[in-house]
């Protein structure tokens, strides 16, 4: 059961990471689940199945191929979603050069290999040209990522790119260590290097490295789905007042789903028709209660306005204005606030009553 874990895990991890990163118009998050997706297609490659498929079909061996060739385009994603997102455009274009050579060059070594065991020619070079691939990459990862966590004062994206460093530390070794195994295995060097065939430097040490990059990737991620899944539960119930009130506010109508896994549009939905709701409540605001002020008192008004339109009371001449954010972001924290004391008043007027 454990080897058959460490074998599909990571393939699995990465796959689901990357249908949960939505694509967007933004480049980096088009280089982002691009260095995701490379990280699935690699790990699925080295699976024992893919293995077996591939040998089925007759082309054996190249299962090897395309899994490093995955790795080498997560790699080249990684390292231009960190240089393009801090402005080094120049490094960007010297890493793209870097990446497409090392990728022709790659196929080519392996093609001219009459197969992949370590004493066949070409092997040890083809081991050499992955290597010098992917270790630029590593180093580029790395370094700007821990450069951001430094200077960044969210504790999520930092424990993520922490994540992401050490993943791409882990990796590089892996990789110099490979290397030199590639150099104790062949027939032309004296070289040895009994330890790495230890499980820790073959087995452990690659899908440590997969397993810290991924969920540093996704960390972030999951914290904001969740942040946006607290924020669309706490407007609820004022939204679901208001839809009450004034049906005509919702695209949709309240469901199940939507309330699991909320969207950013969703979202941003619920936001826009919550405001349209207090918009068709204005008419009926009435003044803030004396000693209340901020959510509390927007919160009694609310009441009393949903209160007074139930009841058919004629518009007021001089309603109450409406307050809020002054942005998206401050407006949605504000709402949350106010959706807050909205529930809290109604269960202290239920209680009451």
């Amino acid at each position: 059961m454990a080897e058959l874990v460490r074998r599909y895990g990571p393939a699995l991890l990465a796959w689901v990471v990357v249908l949960c990163l939505r694509p967007g118009p933004a480049p980096g998050r088009r280089l982002v689940r691009l260095c995701v997706l490379g990280l699935a297609v690699s790990q699925t490659a080295l699976t024992p199945g893919f293995e077996a498929l591939v040998r089925t079909v007759g082309f054996d061996d190249l299962e090897q191929l395309i899994g490093h060739l995955g790795m080498l385009v997560a790699v080249w994603a990684g390292a231009e979603t960190m240089l393009r997102l801090h402005g080094f455009d120049v490094q960007a274009r010297w890493q793209t050069a870097w990446s497409v050579l090392s990728g022709v060059a790659l196929c080519v070594v392996f093609f001219a290999a009459p197969d992949q065991s370590p004493q066949s020619p070409w092997v040890l070079e083809y081991s050499v040209v992955y290597a010098l691939a992917v270790l630029p990459g590593y180093l580029i990862v790395a370094g700007v990522c821990l450069r951001v966590a430094r200077a960044t004062s969210d504790r999520v994206l930092r424990t993520g790119l922490g994540l992401v460093v050490a993943g791409a530390a882990v990796a590089a070794l892996y990789m110099v260590s490979r290397t030199v195994v590639a150099f104790d295995l062949s027939d032309r060097t004296s070289v040895t290097f009994a330890f790495g065939d230890d499980f820790l430097l073959a087995k452990a040490l690659p899908t440590g490295a997969h397993v810290l990059v991924l969920t540093g990737v996704a960390l972030p991620a999951f914290a904001s789905w969740l942040r946006r899944r607290r924020q669309y539960r706490r407007l609820a119930p004022l939204w679901l007042a208001l839809y009450r009130a004034e049906p005509a506010i919702a695209l949709e109508p309240p469901g199940l789903f939507g309330s699991l896994f909320p969207s950013r549009l969703r979202g941003y939905r619920q936001v826009i028709e919550i405001r349209d709701g207090l918009l068709a409540l204005r008419p009926h605001r009435p003044a803030a209660p004396p000693g209340l002020d901020g959510p509390e008192a927007e919160a009694a008004t609310i009441a009393a306005a949903l209160h007074a339109r139930a009841a058919g009371s004629p518009p007021l001449s001089d309603p109450a204005p409406l307050p809020g954010g002054h942005d998206l972001a401050s407006d949605v924290e504000f709402l949350c606030l106010l959706a807050d004391a909205f529930r809290q008043h109604r269960t202290i007027s239920a209680a009451v009553s």
